[in-house]
């Protein structure tokens, strides 16, 4: 059941994401005007895309919280099941207990930025990402270390809660900040690194936990992830991250964006 659900709210997704507009339409656009387009090519269009991402420093800063959070995230993924089963003794009930509460923690976290986001100004925007990863890196520390299920189960929920907000935040800056000929090309670069440091993550945790208890790693994963509160807050502190020029649409606009029934 748990599969033909999954594979359901893919076909929701696809319904609904189907039913959306353009007025520019969604083709591919070039990067450069100067490029016919049968002198493209995948790679060196790839390569400008990079090449576009270190140049704003915004977007190349979003690219590495993203792998911040990662070096923590992966190991949380088999954490969860480890806590839920051999550390509070739950058996497969904790593991979907543990699981289901950090879920609960990411959809209400969606449902907080969505509301703040509309009236958070950029300035204060950067400062609530280096609060967010506080909470993020601080409540998994709690969670690892904490004696009772069901404060486990809060500290979890408020982990997931925090770093939801922050995700739906960075992908709005994202897409408002990146011009159409780049935006395919930064989501999925930013996505390849962050997997790629995630099953790196995975990989060393589920090594560790031949030798170390899952409370030791849990700490050490929550410490990695809240590090990157601190080198965002050094870079928003020494100004290093201004505002790009808005690229993308603006939620207010309703006629950018239009969906069809």
């Amino acid at each position: 059941m748990a599969f033909v659900f999954n594979a359901l709210s893919f076909l929701f997704s696809a319904l609904f994401i189907g039913r959306l507009r353009s007025p520019g339409g969604s083709g591919f656009t070039a990067s450069r005007d100067d490029v016919e387009p049968h002198e493209r090519h995948p790679l060196r269009d790839y390569v400008d895309g990079l090449r576009y991402m270190r140049s704003v420093p915004l977007l190349f800063a979003l690219a590495l919280v993203g792998v911040g959070w990662a070096t923590g995230g992966g190991a949380a993924q088999i954490l969860f099941s480890l806590f839920g089963e051999v550390v509070f003794k739950r058996g497969p009930a904790g593991i979907g207990e543990v699981w289901g509460c950090a879920g609960i923690g990411l959809i209400l976290g969606g449902i907080l930025a969505n509301t703040w986001g509309r009236r958070l100004s950029f300035e204060r925007y950067k400062w609530l990402v280096v609060i967010c990863f506080t909470v993020h890196g601080g409540s998994y520390i709690l969670f690892s270390l904490s004696p009772s299920y069901a404060l486990a189960l809060v500290f979890i929920g408020l982990s997931r809660l925090s770093i939801a907000v922050n995700n739906v935040l960075n992908m709005t800056q994202v897409l408002r900040h990146t011009p159409d000929a780049y935006r395919g090309r930064v989501t999925s670069t930013m996505e390849s690194m962050v997997w790629a440091t995630m099953m790196l993550s995975m990989s060393v945790a589920s090594f560790f936990s031949q030798t170390h208890s899952p409370r030791e790693i849990g700490v050490v994963a929550g410490v990695c992830s809240s590090m990157t509160a601190v080198f965002w807050g050094w870079a928003q502190f020494t100004g290093r991250l201004p505002e790009p020029a808005l690229e993308g649409h603006e939620p207010e606009r309703d006629e950018e964006v239009e969906v069809h029934v």
